[in-house]
């Protein structure tokens, strides 16, 4: 049997009205002359890995719904919001001529504890390096975004460091609280970590033999994913920095 191939695009949110995370980055005019050209280039630099099926962050239990509008964009009766989802996966999927687009995401927090709302109320020298690195990344991103084409922030984004540094936030969030409360390592073992691990059993049950599978999600998920496919031993495995380098250089 070949093993299907995988490829995982990081990426920052475009749509910020719609990032429900703690750290944002500032908006960008995404459908400016300039970005939308920008766009057609990253398209073309993905188009080389040839994927048959693009899968998204957007929940496993709306996938009819996300079927439906990727349906209603082919047909020309749905306009396209700044949302990376629709922006990269569903121009390149029609690019491709892909009859579907799939959703494999879960993100829901019931019964975990509110971490963010912790950390801000029990000050410590931990918490205070946790904001100080989230807000150092998030500068960093913002004047990568606003000085280089998407694709080269995206290629920035997916360095090895940079995604290595989006996962030891999480590291540093699970030394959160007290041996009678170890309310840090709670949030990331059983939401974090239980997320991630969904997302790839997801991502494993929609792929079939000689499937090639373009995962486009945040970048502070890359690390786990990475790690989770590569340990699970069912995949080939191709970096998306060979394409966006590639494109690069022409």
């Amino acid at each position: 049997m070949n093993k299907p191939s995988i490829m995982i695009l990081g990426t920052d949110h475009f749509e910020k009205s719609a990032v429900q995370d703690y750290a944002k980055t500032k908006d960008s005019d995404i459908f400016s002359h300039r970005k939308q050209m920008e766009i057609k280039n990253l398209l073309s630099s993905l188009k080389e890995y040839a994927p048959t099926k693009i899968v998204l962050e957007y929940p496993l239990k709306y996938q009819s719904k996300l079927s439906d509008e990727y349906q209603e964009y082919i047909d020309g009766n749905f306009k396209l919001s700044a949302n990376e989802r629709h922006q990269i996966g569903f121009n390149l999927a029609k690019e491709l001529g892909h009859t579907n687009i799939f959703s494999v995401d879960w993100n829901e927090e019931e019964g975990v504890p509110d971490i963010f709302g912790y950390m801000q109320n029990h000050e410590t020298q931990t918490t205070r390096k946790i904001f100080k690195d989230i807000e150092k990344m998030v500068a960093e991103a913002n004047e990568k975004s606003n000085t280089t084409t998407i694709r080269e922030y995206l290629l920035f984004l997916n360095e090895t460091q940079h995604v290595r540094n989006n996962h030891q936030l999480y590291m540093d969030i699970a030394m959160i609280g007290e041996n009678d409360n170890p309310i840090g390592a709670n949030w990331v073992a059983n939401y974090w970590y239980y997320r991630n691990l969904l997302i790839y059993k997801n991502i494993k049950s929609l792929a079939c033999e000689n499937d090639r599978l373009l995962v486009i999600y945040g970048v502070g998920h890359v690390h786990l994913l990475n790690q989770l496919v590569f340990e699970g031993d069912s995949f080939t495995i191709e970096n998306v920095r060979d394409y966006l380098v590639c494109m690069s250089t022409n």
